[in-house]
Protein backbone atom coordinates (compact mmCIF):
# COMPACT_ATOMS: atom_id res chain seq x y z
CA UNK A 1 0.00 0.00 0.00
CA UNK A 2 3.01 2.29 0.39
CA UNK A 3 5.05 1.24 -2.64
CA UNK A 4 3.78 4.00 -4.87
CA UNK A 5 4.59 6.75 -2.39
CA UNK A 6 6.10 9.83 -4.03
CA UNK A 7 8.01 12.69 -2.59
CA UNK A 8 5.25 14.94 -1.34
CA UNK A 9 4.03 17.19 1.41
CA UNK A 10 1.80 15.79 4.09
CA UNK A 11 -0.24 18.62 5.46
CA UNK A 12 -2.80 18.76 8.23
CA UNK A 13 -4.16 21.90 9.87
CA UNK A 14 -2.09 21.50 13.04
CA UNK A 15 1.42 20.86 11.81
CA UNK A 16 2.27 23.35 9.13
CA UNK A 17 4.23 26.51 9.67
CA UNK A 18 6.16 28.95 7.56
CA UNK A 19 9.40 30.68 8.40
CA UNK A 20 10.23 34.34 8.59
CA UNK A 21 12.94 35.02 6.05
CA UNK A 22 14.03 34.07 2.57
CA UNK A 23 15.79 30.74 2.25
CA UNK A 24 17.67 29.36 -0.74
CA UNK A 25 17.24 25.95 -2.31
CA UNK A 26 19.84 23.33 -1.52
CA UNK A 27 21.59 21.48 -4.30
CA UNK A 28 19.55 18.55 -5.55
CA UNK A 29 20.81 15.03 -5.75
CA UNK A 30 18.06 12.80 -4.51
CA UNK A 31 19.45 9.45 -5.58
CA UNK A 32 22.85 9.35 -3.90
CA UNK A 33 23.59 8.33 -0.33
CA UNK A 34 26.41 9.16 2.03
CA UNK A 35 29.80 9.29 0.39
CA UNK A 36 31.90 9.08 3.50
CA UNK A 37 31.92 7.35 6.84
CA UNK A 38 34.23 7.01 9.77
CA UNK A 39 34.88 8.01 13.33
CA UNK A 40 34.31 11.50 14.63
CA UNK A 41 36.20 12.21 17.81
CA UNK A 42 34.71 15.14 19.65
CA UNK A 43 36.45 17.21 22.23
CA UNK A 44 35.65 16.19 25.78
CA UNK A 45 35.80 19.83 26.75
CA UNK A 46 33.19 22.45 26.26
CA UNK A 47 34.53 23.95 23.08
CA UNK A 48 34.26 22.83 19.50
CA UNK A 49 35.45 24.00 16.14
CA UNK A 50 32.96 25.63 13.86
CA UNK A 51 32.95 24.97 10.15
CA UNK A 52 35.51 27.74 9.73
CA UNK A 53 37.78 26.22 12.32
CA UNK A 54 37.23 28.87 14.96
CA UNK A 55 35.68 28.09 18.33
CA UNK A 56 35.24 30.24 21.42
CA UNK A 57 34.24 29.49 24.98
CA UNK A 58 30.96 30.91 26.17
CA UNK A 59 30.30 30.78 29.89
CA UNK A 60 26.95 29.44 31.01
CA UNK A 61 25.46 29.75 34.45
CA UNK A 62 26.25 27.07 36.98
CA UNK A 63 29.79 26.62 35.71
CA UNK A 64 28.89 24.96 32.43
CA UNK A 65 30.30 26.17 29.15
CA UNK A 66 29.07 26.08 25.61
CA UNK A 67 30.84 26.71 22.34
CA UNK A 68 30.92 28.16 18.88
CA UNK A 69 29.62 31.74 19.01
CA UNK A 70 28.36 34.19 21.57
CA UNK A 71 24.61 34.12 22.13
CA UNK A 72 22.81 37.04 20.55
CA UNK A 73 19.27 38.27 20.68
CA UNK A 74 19.00 38.74 16.91
CA UNK A 75 19.41 36.28 14.04
CA UNK A 76 23.01 35.71 13.02
CA UNK A 77 24.24 35.80 9.45
CA UNK A 78 25.13 32.69 7.53
CA UNK A 79 25.78 31.63 3.99
CA UNK A 80 22.73 30.46 2.10
CA UNK A 81 23.00 27.53 -0.25
CA UNK A 82 23.36 29.73 -3.29
CA UNK A 83 26.50 31.26 -1.88
CA UNK A 84 24.96 34.53 -0.81
CA UNK A 85 25.08 35.89 2.70
CA UNK A 86 21.90 36.63 4.57
CA UNK A 87 20.00 35.98 7.75
CA UNK A 88 19.72 32.49 9.14
CA UNK A 89 17.77 30.22 6.86
CA UNK A 90 14.08 29.68 7.47
CA UNK A 91 11.87 27.34 5.54
CA UNK A 92 9.59 29.54 3.43
CA UNK A 93 7.53 28.69 0.37
CA UNK A 94 8.08 30.67 -2.81
CA UNK A 95 6.45 30.86 -6.21
CA UNK A 96 8.93 28.47 -7.77
CA UNK A 97 8.20 25.44 -5.61
CA UNK A 98 5.33 24.01 -7.65
CA UNK A 99 2.27 24.60 -5.52
CA UNK A 100 -0.72 22.46 -6.38
CA UNK A 101 -3.30 25.21 -5.98
CA UNK A 102 -3.86 28.47 -7.84
CA UNK A 103 -3.31 30.41 -4.65
CA UNK A 104 0.05 31.97 -3.92
CA UNK A 105 2.21 30.05 -1.44
CA UNK A 106 2.25 31.24 2.14
CA UNK A 107 4.32 34.31 2.79
CA UNK A 108 6.86 34.74 5.57
CA UNK A 109 5.34 34.30 9.01
CA UNK A 110 6.59 33.42 12.45
CA UNK A 111 3.48 31.44 13.35
CA UNK A 112 1.87 28.11 12.65
CA UNK A 113 -0.52 28.44 9.69
CA UNK A 114 -3.84 26.60 9.60
CA UNK A 115 -4.84 26.66 5.92
CA UNK A 116 -1.88 25.38 3.90
CA UNK A 117 -3.37 22.23 2.40
CA UNK A 118 -1.96 20.87 -0.90
CA UNK A 119 1.24 22.79 -0.99
CA UNK A 120 3.18 21.16 -3.86
CA UNK A 121 6.27 19.03 -4.12
CA UNK A 122 9.01 18.55 -1.58
CA UNK A 123 12.19 19.32 -3.49
CA UNK A 124 14.80 19.85 -0.82
CA UNK A 125 17.81 17.55 -0.79
CA UNK A 126 21.51 17.88 -0.11
CA UNK A 127 24.68 17.12 -2.10
CA UNK A 128 25.70 13.45 -2.06
CA UNK A 129 28.84 14.12 0.02
CA UNK A 130 26.97 16.01 2.74
CA UNK A 131 28.28 13.93 5.61
CA UNK A 132 30.98 15.79 7.45
CA UNK A 133 29.73 15.62 11.04
CA UNK A 134 31.02 18.23 13.43
CA UNK A 135 30.40 19.11 17.05
CA UNK A 136 28.49 22.38 16.92
CA UNK A 137 28.46 22.90 20.67
CA UNK A 138 28.50 21.00 23.93
CA UNK A 139 27.15 21.63 27.40
CA UNK A 140 27.86 20.22 30.84
CA UNK A 141 31.58 19.58 31.13
CA UNK A 142 31.91 17.18 34.07
CA UNK A 143 28.14 16.63 34.22
CA UNK A 144 26.09 13.55 33.45
CA UNK A 145 22.81 12.94 31.67
CA UNK A 146 20.72 9.85 30.98
CA UNK A 147 17.54 11.61 29.81
CA UNK A 148 16.36 12.18 26.24
CA UNK A 149 17.05 15.82 25.26
CA UNK A 150 14.06 17.86 24.06
CA UNK A 151 13.81 21.06 21.99
CA UNK A 152 11.31 23.86 21.36
CA UNK A 153 10.88 27.63 21.63
CA UNK A 154 10.92 29.11 25.14
CA UNK A 155 12.64 32.50 24.75
CA UNK A 156 12.18 35.71 22.73
CA UNK A 157 15.59 35.77 21.06
CA UNK A 158 14.93 38.50 18.49
CA UNK A 159 13.29 40.87 20.98
CA UNK A 160 10.09 41.32 18.97
CA UNK A 161 7.91 40.81 22.03
CA UNK A 162 6.80 37.30 21.07
CA UNK A 163 8.04 33.76 21.44
CA UNK A 164 7.48 32.17 18.05
CA UNK A 165 9.12 30.28 15.19
CA UNK A 166 11.36 33.20 14.29
CA UNK A 167 13.21 32.70 17.57
CA UNK A 168 16.03 30.21 18.08
CA UNK A 169 14.76 26.91 19.53
CA UNK A 170 15.94 25.97 23.00
CA UNK A 171 17.16 22.63 24.34
CA UNK A 172 15.81 21.06 27.53
CA UNK A 173 18.49 18.97 29.23
CA UNK A 174 18.38 17.21 32.58
CA UNK A 175 21.93 16.71 33.85
CA UNK A 176 23.93 16.92 37.04
CA UNK A 177 27.43 16.52 38.45
CA UNK A 178 26.18 13.40 40.20
CA UNK A 179 23.07 11.49 39.20
CA UNK A 180 21.28 8.57 40.77
CA UNK A 181 18.05 7.23 42.15
CA UNK A 182 16.74 9.41 44.95
CA UNK A 183 18.92 12.34 43.89
CA UNK A 184 17.92 15.70 42.45
CA UNK A 185 18.99 17.12 39.10
CA UNK A 186 18.39 20.48 37.41
CA UNK A 187 16.72 20.96 34.04
CA UNK A 188 18.81 23.31 31.90
CA UNK A 189 17.15 25.44 29.21
CA UNK A 190 19.84 26.16 26.62
CA UNK A 191 20.08 28.34 23.53
CA UNK A 192 19.94 25.98 20.56
CA UNK A 193 22.51 27.90 18.52
CA UNK A 194 25.25 28.22 21.12
CA UNK A 195 24.43 26.14 24.20
CA UNK A 196 24.35 29.22 26.42
CA UNK A 197 22.08 28.60 29.39
CA UNK A 198 18.98 30.78 29.68
CA UNK A 199 17.89 29.38 33.06
CA UNK A 200 17.63 26.15 35.00
CA UNK A 201 14.96 24.47 37.12
CA UNK A 202 16.13 22.70 40.26
CA UNK A 203 15.00 19.63 42.16
CA UNK A 204 13.85 17.20 39.47
CA UNK A 205 14.29 13.47 38.96
CA UNK A 206 17.65 12.65 37.37
CA UNK A 207 16.07 9.93 35.22
CA UNK A 208 12.51 11.06 34.44
CA UNK A 209 11.82 12.50 30.99
CA UNK A 210 9.73 15.70 31.07
CA UNK A 211 7.36 16.88 28.35
CA UNK A 212 6.28 20.31 27.23
CA UNK A 213 3.33 21.83 25.42
CA UNK A 214 0.81 24.63 25.76
CA UNK A 215 -1.37 23.10 28.47
CA UNK A 216 -3.31 26.28 29.39
CA UNK A 217 -3.94 27.75 25.92
CA UNK A 218 -1.93 30.91 26.55
CA UNK A 219 0.13 30.44 23.39
CA UNK A 220 3.29 29.54 25.32
CA UNK A 221 4.77 26.16 26.25
CA UNK A 222 4.69 24.79 29.78
CA UNK A 223 7.10 22.13 31.05
CA UNK A 224 5.74 19.17 33.02
CA UNK A 225 8.48 17.33 34.88
CA UNK A 226 8.94 14.64 37.53
CA UNK A 227 10.06 15.68 41.01
CA UNK A 228 10.63 14.02 44.38
CA UNK A 229 7.95 14.85 46.93
CA UNK A 230 8.93 13.26 50.24
CA UNK A 231 10.20 10.15 48.50
CA UNK A 232 7.28 9.87 46.06
CA UNK A 233 7.78 10.97 42.46
CA UNK A 234 5.03 13.25 41.24
CA UNK A 235 4.42 15.91 38.60
CA UNK A 236 5.30 19.60 38.67
CA UNK A 237 4.55 22.15 35.94
CA UNK A 238 6.56 25.25 35.06
CA UNK A 239 5.83 28.26 32.87
CA UNK A 240 7.95 28.90 29.77
CA UNK A 241 10.35 31.03 31.86
CA UNK A 242 10.86 28.38 34.54
CA UNK A 243 8.55 29.76 37.22
CA UNK A 244 6.54 27.10 39.01
CA UNK A 245 2.94 26.78 37.83
CA UNK A 246 1.70 23.96 40.05
CA UNK A 247 2.91 20.88 41.90
CA UNK A 248 0.93 17.73 42.53
CA UNK A 249 1.36 16.66 46.15
CA UNK A 250 -1.37 14.13 46.85
CA UNK A 251 -2.15 11.73 44.02
CA UNK A 252 -0.74 9.01 41.84
CA UNK A 253 1.68 7.12 44.06
CA UNK A 254 0.54 3.61 43.17
CA UNK A 255 3.64 2.52 41.26
CA UNK A 256 7.12 1.54 42.35
CA UNK A 257 9.69 4.26 42.97
CA UNK A 258 11.84 3.15 40.03
CA UNK A 259 8.93 3.10 37.60
CA UNK A 260 7.93 6.63 38.51
CA UNK A 261 11.41 8.06 38.89
CA UNK A 262 12.54 6.87 35.46
CA UNK A 263 9.18 7.27 33.73
CA UNK A 264 8.21 9.70 31.00
CA UNK A 265 5.55 12.40 30.72
CA UNK A 266 3.33 12.86 27.63
CA UNK A 267 0.83 15.59 26.72
CA UNK A 268 -2.28 15.01 24.58
CA UNK A 269 -5.84 16.32 24.34
CA UNK A 270 -7.42 12.97 25.10
CA UNK A 271 -11.08 14.03 25.10
CA UNK A 272 -10.89 16.61 22.27
CA UNK A 273 -12.20 19.44 24.46
CA UNK A 274 -9.42 21.88 23.56
CA UNK A 275 -7.53 21.49 26.86
CA UNK A 276 -4.68 18.97 27.01
CA UNK A 277 -4.31 16.22 29.56
CA UNK A 278 -1.06 14.89 31.00
CA UNK A 279 -0.17 11.21 30.78
CA UNK A 280 2.33 9.86 33.30
CA UNK A 281 2.86 6.12 33.00
CA UNK A 282 -0.54 4.62 34.02
CA UNK A 283 -1.97 7.91 35.30
CA UNK A 284 -3.79 10.81 33.64
CA UNK A 285 -3.96 14.34 35.06
CA UNK A 286 -5.77 17.48 33.97
CA UNK A 287 -3.86 20.61 32.99
CA UNK A 288 -3.83 21.79 36.62
CA UNK A 289 -2.20 18.62 37.91
CA UNK A 290 -5.36 17.04 39.34
CA UNK A 291 -5.46 13.26 38.98
CA UNK A 292 -8.30 12.20 36.68
CA UNK A 293 -7.74 8.45 36.76
CA UNK A 294 -5.10 5.80 37.24
CA UNK A 295 -4.57 2.09 36.78
CA UNK A 296 -2.22 -0.04 38.79
CA UNK A 297 0.58 -1.51 36.72
CA UNK A 298 0.55 -5.14 37.90
CA UNK A 299 4.23 -5.64 37.13
CA UNK A 300 5.98 -2.27 37.01
CA UNK A 301 9.40 -1.99 35.46
CA UNK A 302 12.19 0.55 35.72
CA UNK A 303 10.85 2.71 32.90
CA UNK A 304 7.68 3.49 31.02
CA UNK A 305 6.79 5.70 28.06
CA UNK A 306 3.04 5.60 27.52
CA UNK A 307 1.53 7.28 24.48
CA UNK A 308 -1.95 8.28 23.25
CA UNK A 309 -3.63 7.88 19.84
CA UNK A 310 -7.14 7.33 18.50
CA UNK A 311 -7.16 3.55 18.06
CA UNK A 312 -10.86 3.08 17.27
CA UNK A 313 -11.49 6.12 15.06
CA UNK A 314 -14.10 7.74 17.33
CA UNK A 315 -12.28 11.08 17.51
CA UNK A 316 -11.10 10.50 21.09
CA UNK A 317 -7.75 9.19 22.21
CA UNK A 318 -6.78 5.98 23.95
CA UNK A 319 -3.84 5.90 26.36
CA UNK A 320 -1.57 3.03 25.31
CA UNK A 321 0.83 1.59 27.87
CA UNK A 322 2.09 -1.47 26.00
CA UNK A 323 0.24 -4.30 27.70
CA UNK A 324 -2.99 -2.28 27.90
CA UNK A 325 -4.96 0.60 26.45
CA UNK A 326 -7.50 2.81 28.22
CA UNK A 327 -10.14 5.16 26.84
CA UNK A 328 -9.90 8.86 27.56
CA UNK A 329 -12.13 8.44 30.64
CA UNK A 330 -10.01 5.65 32.11
CA UNK A 331 -12.23 2.72 31.14
CA UNK A 332 -10.39 -0.31 29.81
CA UNK A 333 -10.12 -0.49 26.01
CA UNK A 334 -8.11 -3.70 26.05
CA UNK A 335 -5.95 -5.60 28.51
CA UNK A 336 -3.24 -8.05 27.41
CA UNK A 337 -1.58 -8.64 30.76
CA UNK A 338 -0.07 -11.06 31.67
CA UNK A 339 0.58 -12.31 28.12
CA UNK A 340 2.37 -9.02 27.52
CA UNK A 341 4.23 -8.09 30.72
CA UNK A 342 3.59 -4.87 32.56
CA UNK A 343 7.15 -4.00 31.65
CA UNK A 344 6.51 -2.90 28.07
CA UNK A 345 6.75 0.14 25.76
CA UNK A 346 4.32 0.88 22.87
CA UNK A 347 4.97 2.35 19.41
CA UNK A 348 1.96 2.97 17.14
CA UNK A 349 1.94 2.96 13.30
CA UNK A 350 0.30 1.18 10.37
CA UNK A 351 2.53 -1.85 9.93
CA UNK A 352 0.44 -4.10 7.70
CA UNK A 353 -1.88 -3.84 4.69
CA UNK A 354 -5.10 -2.88 6.47
CA UNK A 355 -5.94 0.79 7.16
CA UNK A 356 -5.93 0.47 10.95
CA UNK A 357 -2.88 1.01 13.13
CA UNK A 358 -0.83 -1.61 14.94
CA UNK A 359 1.03 -1.35 18.22
CA UNK A 360 4.63 -2.50 18.13
CA UNK A 361 5.42 -3.47 21.72
CA UNK A 362 8.87 -4.02 23.18
CA UNK A 363 8.60 -5.92 26.45
CA UNK A 364 10.42 -8.02 28.97
CA UNK A 365 9.23 -11.13 27.12
CA UNK A 366 10.32 -9.94 23.66
CA UNK A 367 8.60 -8.18 20.77
CA UNK A 368 4.85 -8.19 20.15
CA UNK A 369 2.61 -6.81 17.42
CA UNK A 370 -0.89 -5.90 18.57
CA UNK A 371 -3.86 -4.94 16.40
CA UNK A 372 -5.73 -1.70 17.05
CA UNK A 373 -8.45 -3.61 18.92
CA UNK A 374 -5.98 -5.32 21.26
CA UNK A 375 -5.75 -8.66 19.48
CA UNK A 376 -2.18 -9.96 19.61
CA UNK A 377 -1.03 -10.44 16.03
CA UNK A 378 2.21 -12.15 17.01
CA UNK A 379 4.70 -12.43 19.83
CA UNK A 380 6.67 -12.78 21.85
CA UNK A 381 9.51 -12.86 19.32
CA UNK A 382 13.26 -12.51 19.87
CA UNK A 383 14.46 -12.18 16.26
CA UNK A 384 18.12 -11.31 16.93
CA UNK A 385 18.58 -14.50 18.91
CA UNK A 386 19.15 -12.76 22.23
CA UNK A 387 17.05 -14.58 24.83
CA UNK A 388 14.49 -12.66 26.87
CA UNK A 389 16.36 -13.10 30.12
CA UNK A 390 15.27 -9.96 31.94
CA UNK A 391 12.95 -7.08 31.27
CA UNK A 392 15.67 -4.65 30.14
CA UNK A 393 16.93 -7.01 27.42
CA UNK A 394 14.02 -6.38 25.02
CA UNK A 395 12.04 -3.61 26.76
CA UNK A 396 13.56 -0.66 24.95
CA UNK A 397 12.09 2.36 23.15
CA UNK A 398 11.32 1.45 19.54
CA UNK A 399 11.29 3.43 16.31
CA UNK A 400 9.07 3.28 13.21
CA UNK A 401 10.31 4.76 9.92
CA UNK A 402 10.84 3.92 6.27
CA UNK A 403 14.50 3.12 6.78
CA UNK A 404 15.36 1.67 3.36
CA UNK A 405 13.36 3.90 1.00
CA UNK A 406 11.00 1.19 -0.24
CA UNK A 407 7.92 3.25 0.65
CA UNK A 408 6.92 0.94 3.51
CA UNK A 409 7.65 1.39 7.21
CA UNK A 410 10.12 -0.72 9.12
CA UNK A 411 10.45 -0.87 12.90
CA UNK A 412 13.59 -0.96 15.01
CA UNK A 413 14.77 -1.57 18.57
CA UNK A 414 17.70 -2.84 20.56
CA UNK A 415 18.09 -6.18 22.30
CA UNK A 416 21.16 -5.75 24.53
CA UNK A 417 23.74 -7.06 22.01
CA UNK A 418 22.24 -5.84 18.73
CA UNK A 419 20.45 -2.87 17.28
CA UNK A 420 18.16 -4.17 14.53
CA UNK A 421 15.67 -3.03 11.92
CA UNK A 422 12.71 -5.35 11.26
CA UNK A 423 9.90 -5.74 8.77
CA UNK A 424 7.03 -8.14 8.16
CA UNK A 425 5.00 -10.43 10.39
CA UNK A 426 6.43 -11.87 12.48
CA UNK A 427 9.52 -9.70 12.69
CA UNK A 428 12.12 -10.42 10.03
CA UNK A 429 15.55 -8.90 10.54
CA UNK A 430 16.43 -6.47 7.74
CA UNK A 431 19.82 -5.84 9.32
CA UNK A 432 21.35 -5.93 12.76
CA UNK A 433 24.50 -4.36 14.16
CA UNK A 434 26.40 -5.35 17.27
CA UNK A 435 26.14 -2.90 20.18
CA UNK A 436 26.95 -2.92 23.88
CA UNK A 437 23.95 -2.13 26.04
CA UNK A 438 23.54 -4.66 28.82
CA UNK A 439 23.06 -2.14 31.63
CA UNK A 440 19.88 -0.41 30.55
CA UNK A 441 17.40 0.18 27.77
CA UNK A 442 18.54 2.81 25.31
CA UNK A 443 16.54 3.67 22.20
CA UNK A 444 17.12 5.01 18.71
CA UNK A 445 15.69 7.24 16.02
CA UNK A 446 16.01 7.89 12.27
CA UNK A 447 16.14 10.81 9.84
CA UNK A 448 16.85 11.22 6.12
CA UNK A 449 19.60 13.84 6.43
CA UNK A 450 20.25 14.14 2.70
CA UNK A 451 16.72 13.75 1.41
CA UNK A 452 17.60 10.88 -0.90
CA UNK A 453 14.74 8.70 0.34
CA UNK A 454 16.92 6.42 2.49
CA UNK A 455 16.93 7.30 6.17
CA UNK A 456 19.85 7.08 8.53
CA UNK A 457 19.31 5.08 11.71
CA UNK A 458 20.81 6.30 14.98
CA UNK A 459 21.49 4.48 18.23
CA UNK A 460 23.55 5.33 21.32
CA UNK A 461 24.73 2.43 23.49
CA UNK A 462 26.92 2.38 26.60
CA UNK A 463 30.06 3.48 24.75
CA UNK A 464 29.23 5.11 21.41
CA UNK A 465 26.66 6.94 19.37
CA UNK A 466 26.40 5.52 15.86
CA UNK A 467 24.72 6.47 12.61
CA UNK A 468 23.83 3.61 10.24
CA UNK A 469 22.79 3.44 6.63
CA UNK A 470 19.10 2.63 7.01
CA UNK A 471 19.09 0.23 4.09
CA UNK A 472 22.23 -1.80 4.78
CA UNK A 473 23.15 -1.18 8.42
CA UNK A 474 26.61 0.04 7.44
CA UNK A 475 28.12 2.15 10.23
CA UNK A 476 28.52 5.68 8.89
CA UNK A 477 29.61 7.40 12.08
CA UNK A 478 30.91 6.37 15.47
CA UNK A 479 30.92 9.12 18.09
CA UNK A 480 32.20 8.40 21.63
CA UNK A 481 29.69 8.72 24.47
CA UNK A 482 29.26 6.87 27.71
CA UNK A 483 26.10 5.92 29.56
CA UNK A 484 24.68 3.30 31.85
CA UNK A 485 21.52 3.81 29.73
CA UNK A 486 18.04 4.16 31.14
CA UNK A 487 15.70 4.83 28.24
CA UNK A 488 17.38 7.81 26.61
CA UNK A 489 17.87 8.14 22.88
CA UNK A 490 19.30 10.74 20.46
CA UNK A 491 16.95 13.30 18.93
CA UNK A 492 17.06 15.18 15.60
CA UNK A 493 15.89 18.81 15.49
CA UNK A 494 16.76 21.97 13.59
CA UNK A 495 17.89 23.30 16.92
CA UNK A 496 19.41 26.58 15.74
CA UNK A 497 16.80 27.45 13.06
CA UNK A 498 19.38 27.55 10.27
CA UNK A 499 17.50 25.27 7.86
CA UNK A 500 19.68 22.22 8.58
CA UNK A 501 19.10 19.36 11.04
CA UNK A 502 21.21 18.73 14.13
CA UNK A 503 21.56 15.67 16.39
CA UNK A 504 21.41 15.83 20.20
CA UNK A 505 23.24 13.11 22.18
CA UNK A 506 23.70 12.85 25.95
CA UNK A 507 26.49 11.21 27.95
CA UNK A 508 27.60 10.53 31.54
CA UNK A 509 31.39 10.54 31.20
CA UNK A 510 34.20 11.08 28.73
CA UNK A 511 32.13 13.70 26.92
CA UNK A 512 30.08 16.65 28.17
CA UNK A 513 26.53 15.90 29.22
CA UNK A 514 25.20 17.03 25.82
CA UNK A 515 26.77 17.05 22.36
CA UNK A 516 25.06 18.77 19.43
CA UNK A 517 26.26 17.42 16.07
CA UNK A 518 25.74 19.03 12.66
CA UNK A 519 27.07 18.77 9.17
CA UNK A 520 30.16 20.99 9.13
CA UNK A 521 28.68 23.05 6.29
CA UNK A 522 25.06 22.83 7.49
CA UNK A 523 24.00 20.97 4.35
CA UNK A 524 21.67 18.45 5.99
CA UNK A 525 18.04 19.13 5.16
CA UNK A 526 15.76 20.90 7.59
CA UNK A 527 14.02 19.02 10.37
CA UNK A 528 11.16 20.26 12.47
CA UNK A 529 12.25 22.59 15.26
CA UNK A 530 10.52 20.71 18.05
CA UNK A 531 10.76 17.43 20.00
CA UNK A 532 8.48 17.71 23.00
CA UNK A 533 8.35 14.32 24.76
CA UNK A 534 9.78 10.83 24.97
CA UNK A 535 6.90 9.14 23.10
CA UNK A 536 7.20 11.70 20.30
CA UNK A 537 5.44 11.45 16.98
CA UNK A 538 5.16 14.33 14.54
CA UNK A 539 1.39 14.85 14.70
CA UNK A 540 1.22 14.99 18.51
CA UNK A 541 2.36 18.63 18.69
CA UNK A 542 2.54 21.68 16.44
CA UNK A 543 5.86 23.43 16.02
CA UNK A 544 4.68 26.26 18.29
CA UNK A 545 4.10 23.75 21.13
CA UNK A 546 0.32 23.86 20.91
CA UNK A 547 -1.43 20.50 21.16
CA UNK A 548 -4.00 19.49 18.50
CA UNK A 549 -7.52 19.41 19.88
CA UNK A 550 -8.63 16.58 17.63
CA UNK A 551 -6.51 13.46 17.02
CA UNK A 552 -4.52 13.48 13.79
CA UNK A 553 -3.46 9.91 13.13
CA UNK A 554 0.29 9.67 12.52
CA UNK A 555 -0.20 6.55 10.37
CA UNK A 556 -2.33 8.54 7.92
CA UNK A 557 0.51 10.99 7.32
CA UNK A 558 4.18 10.12 7.88
CA UNK A 559 3.55 6.72 9.52
CA UNK A 560 6.51 7.15 11.87
CA UNK A 561 7.14 7.01 15.60
CA UNK A 562 10.08 8.49 17.58
CA UNK A 563 11.46 10.14 14.44
CA UNK A 564 11.28 13.69 13.20
CA UNK A 565 10.18 14.98 9.81
CA UNK A 566 11.62 17.05 7.04
CA UNK A 567 9.80 20.33 6.55
CA UNK A 568 9.68 22.49 3.46
CA UNK A 569 7.55 25.48 2.61
CA UNK A 570 6.27 25.25 6.17
CA UNK A 571 4.83 21.76 5.77
CA UNK A 572 5.91 18.24 6.63
CA UNK A 573 7.10 16.18 3.69
CA UNK A 574 8.40 12.76 2.78
CA UNK A 575 11.48 12.43 0.54
CA UNK A 576 10.88 10.42 -2.63
CA UNK A 577 11.98 6.79 -2.46
CA UNK A 578 15.00 6.19 -4.70
CA UNK A 579 13.99 5.29 -8.24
Amino acid sequence: MFAAMKRHLLVAPFLVAAGCGDGGELETDSQTGFAASGVLTASSGATSETASGVGTNVSASGGQTASETDATSTPTTSDTSDGTSGTIKFDVGDSDTGFDTEDDPPGPTCHVVDDMDAIGDCEQSAPPDSFTPDVQWTFGEGERSMVTPLAGNFTDDNNDGEINLCDIPDVLLISGVTIGYGQFCPLHVLDGATGTQHFQIEGLSCFGTPAFGDIDNDGLPEIVAIYNHNGVYRLKAFEHDGTEKWANTTDGDNASQFQRESGAVAIHDLDADGTPEIVFNHEVYDNNGVLLWEHINPNPGELEASTAVDLDGDGLMEVVTGHSAYRHDGSVYFENYPTIPGQSIPQVANLDDDPEPEIFVTSGAGLFMVEHDGQIKWGPETPTGVPAGGYLVWQRPGTVHDFDGDGEPEYASSSRDFYAVYEGHPANVVWQSMVKDSSGAAGGTAFDFIGNGIAEAMYADEQNFRIYDGKTGEVLLTQPRSSNTISEYPTVVDVDNDGSAEILVVSISGQPALQVLRDAEDRWIQARRIWNQHAYYVTNVREDSTIPQFPVNPWDHLNTFRTNAQIEGGAVCVPMPPG
